[in-house]
C-alpha cells in the first residue's frame, strides 16, 4: 500500500473498534476465525494487517504467540496500547505489509482479515497476487483469508472500494501452493476461506 504510514483518511484506530464492533459481518468472520480455524496450541500466527491487533489479540489464547503487521505507525501505537491494557503477553505488534511481512520465524499460520481486499482496490489481481505471494513466502501451514469478496454475481459498491471475486482469490492462493479447505460464506460480499499448504 502507498498510503502515507499515519494517514488513514482521518479514520482513526478508536473509529474501526467502533465501527467493527457494530459490524455484524465482521464479527462473524473473527468468531470463525477464533472457533475453526486450524490453528494450534503451539503455532505462531501471523496476523498481517492487523489494524488495532483485535484479531491478533482474540487468538492469543488459542496459540504459542500472535505477531501483528502493519503499515500504520499510530495503528500499531494503539494495539500494543490495547495488548497491555488486557495483560495478554504472547502477542506483539511491528512495522510490516503483505508484501514483506518483516517476519524473520518459522510461521504456522497467517491471517489475513478485512485487509487482503484493500491491495485488490488499489492495483486490481497484480496487486493481490503480490500481496498473496508475500505473506505465502513465509511457509505457512494455513492462510486463513477472511474478507470482503464476491461470493456470487458483484454487486455494486459504489465509488469507495472494488472487491475481487472468491474465485480470483481461490485461484492466486493456488498459483502460490495453496487449496482451499474451508469456505465459509457470511453474506453475497465477505466471508472466509481456509487454504492449506499443498502436499502437507
Amino acid at each position: 500500500m502507498n498510503e502515507p504510514e499515519d494517514s488513514y483518511h482521518g479514520y482513526t484506530p478508536v473509529d474501526y473498534d467502533e465501527d467493527s464492533a457494530a459490524d455484524e459481518a465482521y464479527q462473524t468472520c473473527v468468531s470463525y476465525i477464533v472457533e475453526h480455524a486450524p490453528i494450534g496450541r503451539d503455532d505462531t500466527v501471523v496476523d498481517i494487517g492487523t489494524g488495532t491487533g483485535t484479531v491478533a489479540l482474540e487468538l492469543a489464547s488459542k496459540c504459542e504467540r500472535v505477531l501483528g503487521r502493519d503499515i500504520h505507525e499510530e495503528w500499531l501505537r494503539y494495539a500494543r496500547k490495547k495488548t497491555a491494557e488486557n495483560g495478554v503477553e504472547n502477542v506483539s505488534f511491528g512495522r510490516g505489509s503483505f508484501r514483506e511481512p518483516n517476519v524473520d520465524e518459522a510461521v504456522d499460520v497467517v491471517v489475513a482479515s478485512y485487509a487482503l481486499y484493500m491491495a485488490y482496490d488499489e492495483g486490481g489481481k497484480v496487486e493481490l497476487r503480490a500481496a498473496i505471494e508475500g505473506i505465502s513466502s513465509l511457509n505457512p501451514r494455513h492462510l486463513v483469508v477472511a474478507d470482503k469478496m464476491f461470493f456470487g454475481p458483484p454487486d455494486s459498491r459504489g465509488d469507495y472500494e472494488t472487491l475481487p471475486r472468491m474465485g480470483t482469490v481461490a485461484n492466486l492462493l493456488a498459483d502460490a501452493g495453496f487449496t482451499l479447505t474451508d469456505v465459509e460464506i457470511v453474506s453475497g460480499s465477505v466471508g472466509v476461506l481456509v487454504a492449506t499448504r499443498t502436499g502437507r
